[in-house]
Order: C-alpha cells, then sequence, then structure tokens
C-alpha cells in the first residue's frame, strides 16, 4: 500500500459515519453510498464532502464542536477542558472559526460524546452553540459536518486544516499520523458525560422592562462585564455571540434574570443585533433563558 493509499484509508476510518448518504459542499443531502473512494476524491479535490456523524445503532465514530466565529480562545479552552479529563482533541481552523474534534478508537454511544462535548463547553464557559452529534438517537439523517482537508493530497490546504499547539497548521501527513493513535474509548468520555446536567427551565422572567440607563446598568456590573458592555464585539466576534457573552457574564456577576434582560436590551441597541427586527424580542428572551437555566 503506498502513503496516499494508507492516508486515504486512515482518514476515512477517523471519519467514518453514516454509510447511505453525505453532504455536499453547497449544502444538501446526496443519498448515495460512502465508499473510501468518496474520502479520496475529497481529499483530491474532485468532490468535496460532509458526513453524517450517527450511524444506524445510535452510536458515531468522532464528535465535532463547530465554534463559528473567529476565536481560538474559545476553542483552546474547550480542548483544555477536554485534556483535563484525559481526552484527546484536535482543533480545525474553518472559514469562519474552529472545530474541535474527538475521535474514537471504537464506536461510541452518540449520548455520551454529545454530552461529554457540552459538558467541556460548560466547564469551558463556552456558548454550545453547534455540538455534532446534534442528536442523541437517530433521527432521519442528522446534520453533516463538512470535512478538513479538502484537495490536501493535491495541494496543502489553505482553510480547513488542523492546527498544533502554537496555532500553525498541520500537514495532513502529520496529522493522520498523531490523530490514528490518539483516539478514546468511550470509557474515557464517560466520566465527562456524566457531568453533564441538562437545562433547567427557569423561572418567568419579566420582557417589559426597558432598555435600562448606563448609569443603573453601572451599579450592577463587575469591572470586566462593564467594559464587555461599553466595548461592544471585538475584531472577528459577531454580536450574537458577545451577546450571548454578556449575559453569561450577568449570571456570573449574579444579576437576576429580569434585570438581565433590561442589560441585554441596552447592549443590543448600543451594537444594533435585534432591537429593530420583529423577532427581536424573542431572540434577547431565549439567550436570557438559554443560559440562566444551564
Amino acid at each position: 500500500m503506498n502513503d496516499s493509499s494508507k492516508i486515504i484509508k486512515d482518514f476515512a476510518s477517523l471519519f467514518g459515519g453514516r454509510t447511505d448518504a453525505y453532504g455536499s459542499w453547497e449544502g444538501g443531502c446526496i443519498k448515495e453510498t460512502v465508499t473510501e473512494n468518496r474520502f479520496m476524491k475529497h481529499l483530491w479535490g474532485q468532490e468535496y464532502i460532509g458526513i453524517y456523524p450517527m450511524m444506524d445503532n445510535n452510536k458515531v465514530w468522532w464528535g465535532c464542536s463547530d465554534i463559528d466565529v473567529n476565536d481560538i480562545d474559545q476553542a483552546r479552552n474547550i480542548q483544555l477542558a477536554l485534556k483535563l479529563k484525559n481526552i484527546d482533541s484536535w482543533v480545525e481552523k474553518t472559514v469562519k472559526g474552529f472545530h474541535v474534534w474527538v475521535f474514537g478508537k471504537e464506536p461510541i454511544e452518540a449520548r455520551v460524546m454529545r454530552r461529554a462535548l457540552l459538558a467541556a463547553h460548560t466547564v469551558a464557559k463556552v456558548p454550545a452553540k453547534e455540538i455534532n452529534p446534534k442528536q442523541e438517537t437517530t433521527s432521519g439523517y442528522g446534520n453533516y459536518v463538512r470535512l478538513p482537508y479538502p484537495g490536501a493530497l493535491f495541494e496543502p490546504s489553505s482553510v480547513r486544516y488542523m492546527i498544533d499547539n502554537s496555532d500553525n497548521p498541520i500537514s495532513l501527513e502529520n496529522f493522520i499520523d498523531e490523530a490514528i493513535y490518539s483516539n478514546v474509548m468511550q470509557s474515557d468520555l464517560e466520566p465527562l458525560a456524566r457531568m453533564h446536567m441538562p437545562p433547567k427551565p427557569i423561572a418567568r422572567f419579566n420582557t417589559n422592562i426597558a432598555a435600562l440607563p448606563t448609569d443603573v446598568i453601572k451599579s450592577y456590573l463587575s469591572p470586566y462585564t462593564l467594559r464587555l458592555f461599553m466595548g461592544g464585539p471585538v475584531d472577528d466576534m459577531d454580536r450574537s455571540n458577545t451577546l450571548v457573552r454578556l449575559v453569561h457574564r450577568l449570571k456570573d456577576d449574579k444579576v437576576p434574570p429580569d434585570v438581565a434582560y433590561g442589560i441585554l436590551r441596552a447592549a443590543d441597541i448600543r451594537w444594533g443585533k435585534f432591537h429593530l427586527r420583529e423577532d427581536g424580542e424573542a431572540h434577547l428572551t431565549k439567550i436570557i433563558a438559554d443560559v440562566y437555566a444551564e
């Protein structure tokens, strides 16, 4: 077996998943058999694909957390939370942000993989916006994830590649050599998965509160949270994600949810995200409900 054949075989092993359909690069489900040849075409740049993780037995070969903002600290904090439980993970640089991947040495129950990643997000205090697998049991095709290293056997990937601890690109060959021997067992993930607590409903809060004035807001906030409120989104951080981060800080500052809603409305007006939209109130209410339920 030549080097490229082994790379393709190992790549297909790492990113295995549903075998009767795959995702197109443009978006959409292609109901054709997933063979090693599909992975070969992806790596040679002939047809880029995404893989559905969930298999018919409710098990997965991998889990992937999608961070859709260009904030490497979020990815590294999740990676550290996993490492503290002796779970190896890999950070991928994507077009908009990062993926954090965990690979199984054996098929792992989707429930365990998903809950372990959710727990890592909680420990790292990073909003869990998109965790794959998105379900714990098979329901239709589920969601696919675009694979890294598109066309990497033809030329080095300019997007979607793994990065090392210094944030430098890892070549496809080096990634395969290391990742194929660093996979985890389900027993490795179970202690972290048990730490995940499903969100509990919170008491209803008053959504009729207007945006609070800045002088009132200052009396509730710690210096760090006040800087976030006053400064708004930093470079490469989108407004919706910054609103979520602000609410996490408000919760840490022991701000009651009613007051947090008034502060969030004020921040939304300052940053110009939802306040002029018809569904703006629903978005802000969901952010408060989700964060305070954690």
